[in-house]
């Protein structure tokens, strides 16, 4: 006859860390590891382990990742769309200088009838 209290909480856990990752079912692990499935029902509610509970911790903390990257990613993106309208801004007043400075060379040449801009003959 087995005496009461032989094992101890670390072989417990252990052998509860090995149910987590075997992926068999509660009761299955349990038969065949020679445990009573009572007592095996226990450990896992003294212990508060259960597969849902270990893959719901789990996601929790893939679900808290995706959001820090989600974030990280909102603020790229604002960042980046900071920095097109400035440089949409810088596109607008560099063409309003080149359009001013057509204008100018076109009025110049209207009002003095001198050709300002030469045409280079190639040789």
């Amino acid at each position: 006859m087995k005496q009461r209290g032989e094992m101890t909480d670390e072989k417990r856990l252990a052998i509860l860390n090995e149910y987590l990752s075997s992926g068999k079912s509660r009761w299955r692990f349990a038969k065949e590891n020679g445990i009573p499935q009572t007592t095996f029902s226990n450990w896992v509610r003294i212990f508060a382990v259960d597969k849902v509970t270990a893959s719901s911790s789990h996601e929790t903390a893939i679900d808290m990742n995706k959001d820090q990257e989600k974030e990280e990613l909102l603020i790229e993106i604002s960042r980046l769309r900071q920095e097109l309208r400035q440089k949409s801004l810088d596109l607008k007043y560099t063409e309003m200088a080149r359009d001013a400075y057509e204008q100018m060379i076109l009025l110049a040449e209207k009002r003095y009838g001198l050709p300002i801009r030469k045409k280079c003959d190639a040789k």
